[in-house]
């Protein structure tokens, strides 16, 4: 027998085990998880599902491809066409990135080993949470969260770059033009929709599955303090990222761990891109490892951007009105994401212009 299938069963029965010991806490959780779909998921990503499938299916990808395709092969050998999936990820959050990109797998604007590439690092959180929920909500200060969501950002890029290199042996075509089929505005509102609401159903399901199973797990877990804050971070970063904030440790650790959950994601969130890019038979692989190196790599970044300005009182010191950071924040995403595309964008253009200089001058 398989290891995978022992590993499966194993879950499996554990899980019921432990709905069965904690029935009632388990309906408990339950109700909770759906609060959470109806008042949270539902409103925020279904409108985004939406917006997606229609902007795929209307043919709007070609339009970024043409502003992309400087930058898009050169860094990560993906068909210029990707950059949607990474856009609207780091705009709309978990777990539209993976959404996007098995979609566009689907309409063959990009190869196997193309989607598995950009799987591993489009997925992400987006500023609504870690501005919002984290930088405001949470630790009470804007720059908190623009911290944090810089390092996302840009660990989420490097991991895109180092993936450039996942699957070289195999044939990956260079990038090419692709023509939409011709749609009326009914047909591709209704594919939208349909797809939209599979996707809603699917990440709604996997909520509250993983939600319930893994507070039910974490009620049995014999350790406490850090070690269990990571632990709950790794199973649902949202949870996670509450019980770090509640830590008696420094700051500038909190937000270490902290950037390393949301990185990572947790295995509610990866429990939602299986589900939902199942019917696209492409490899999870390269997602889990992608994302456990998201997180690291995010948690380095912010270590390092401490190491360089530790927090003072006077400097971080919440003095923004919640109004005033929540007026403020679409001016400074909007700054944040220029910079970031700026660099990359000319690092994309080296790339490419010493691609071709190799190729005229080789003889």
């Amino acid at each position: 027998m398989k290891i995978k299938k022992i590993l499966i069963y194993l879950f499996a029965v554990g899980a019921v085990v432990l709905l069965i010991k904690n029935a009632s806490s388990a309906i408990r959780y339950a109700s909770d998880a759906i609060d959470l779909c109806l008042e949270m998921i539902v409103p925020t990503l279904f409108p985004f599902f939406i917006c997606s499938g229609i902007l795929i299916y209307s043919g709007f990808c070609e339009l970024l491809a043409k502003a992309f395709q400087f930058c898009m092969y050169p860094l990560f050998r993906i068909s210029p066409v990707g950059s949607s999936a990474f856009i609207l990820g780091i705009v709309s959050g978990y777990p539209l990135g993976a959404v996007t990109a098995g979609e566009l797998y689907a309409n063959n604007y990009i190869s196997k080993t193309e989607a598995e590439r950009l799987l591993a690092f489009c997925n992400n959180s987006g500023p609504l949470f870690i501005l919002g929920s984290v930088g405001i909500a949470i630790y009470s200060n804007i720059k908190y969260g623009i911290a944090l969501y810089v390092a996302h950002i840009l660990a989420a890029l490097t991991v895109g770059i180092l993936f450039r290199f996942y699957g070289r042996n195999k044939h990956t075509a260079p990038p090419t033009r692709m023509t939409t089929p011709e749609r009326s505005m009914g047909e591709i509102f209704d594919i939208a929709l349909q797809n939209s609401i599979r996707n809603i159903l699917t990440v709604c399901g996997a909520v509250l599955f993983f939600s319930v199973i893994s507070r039910l797990f974490l009620n049995i877990l014999p350790v406490g303090g850090v070690t269990s804050a990571l632990v709950s971070g790794l199973l649902e970063f949202v949870t996670g990222t509450v019980k770090i904030s509640g830590l008696t440790i420094p700051i500038m650790d909190k937000l270490v761990f902290t950037s390393v959950v949301v990185g990572f994601a947790g295995l509610s969130v990866h429990a939602q891109v299986m589900a939902v890019i199942a019917r696209f038979h492409l490899s999870l692989a390269p997602y889990i490892i992608g994302k456990a190196m998201h997180g690291i790599i995010a948690g380095l970044y912010m270590y390092i951007y401490f190491r360089f300005n530790p927090i003072t009182t006077a400097v971080f010191e919440p003095s923004m009105s919640r109004s005033f950071a929540i007026s403020s924040t679409i001016e400074t995403v909007t700054a944040i994401i220029v910079v970031i595309a700026c660099i990359f964008c000319a690092f994309g253009l080296y790339l490419k212009q010493n691609s071709e200089y190799k190729r005229d001058t080789k003889f």
